[in-house]
């Protein structure tokens, strides 16, 4: 499976509302050890492949002339079997989607590595999320997350093909006004009025 890295400076020109990157700043200082996000762009992806396989890759060294950074990979590919589990990559900054963000920083989130559950209404251009929760997850790579639109109907639910399961890092890209929301523990609620409007929380919401 042959594939190349997406340049997501250009993503991110295209689609500067729905597409989030860190700043060029970021992306040019990155030291050895850190880990970055990279995207793996299949060629020819068959019928029922992803367009990408996200992966990470941990520095190992950055030429200070061209400015083109080195890496292992360090998740097992499921599609590419062209790459492997500590492969080296070579990678500029335009390629890094996401940096790995530290406790302290602003933008951390104690779940944002994980996966939540968002229906595909909410994914559909002219809507977003409008109600979220966070119960008990029941696997170590779930944080516990459900986003809706709030008009979803137990029909619509009740068919998986209408949910996705998504990084809880992924979805703030998407959506910058879902970070703050995702900093709450289990058993909190939030709801808005519409996609531009203030996150509430919501108390006794069971």
């Amino acid at each position: 499976m042959e594939w190349t890295l997406e340049d997501v400076e250009e993503t991110s020109r295209l689609h500067p509302e729905s597409f989030f990157i860190p700043a060029r700043q970021e992306r040019e200082t990155q030291g050895t050890g850190r880990m970055v996000r990279l995207h793996f762009m299949l060629t020819q992806p068959a019928e029922g492949q992803p367009r990408a396989e996200r992966m990470w890759v941990e520095i190992t060294g950055r030429d200070p002339v061209t400015g083109r950074y080195t890496g292992l990979l360090t998740n097992t590919p499921g599609v590419i079997q062209s790459l492997q589990l500590g492969d080296p990559v070579e990678f500029e900054p335009r390629h890094i989607a996401q940096t790995i963000l530290r406790e302290g920083d602003p933008a951390w989130v104690e779940a944002g590595e994980k996966a939540g559950m968002v229906t595909r209404q909410c994914l559909t251009p002219g809507n977003g999320v409008r109600w979220m929760y966070r119960e008990a997850p029941t696997r170590e790579e779930d944080s516990g997350w459900r986003l809706f639109t709030g008009e979803e109907d137990n029909a619509y639910l009740s068919d998986p093909k209408n949910t996705a399961i998504m990084n809880v890092y992924d979805l703030i890209d998407r959506d910058p006004s879902l970070l703050e929301p995702f900093k709450g523990a289990v058993g909190t609620a939030f709801e808005r009025s519409g996609p531009g409007a203030a996150w509430v929380e919501v108390k006794n919401w069971r």
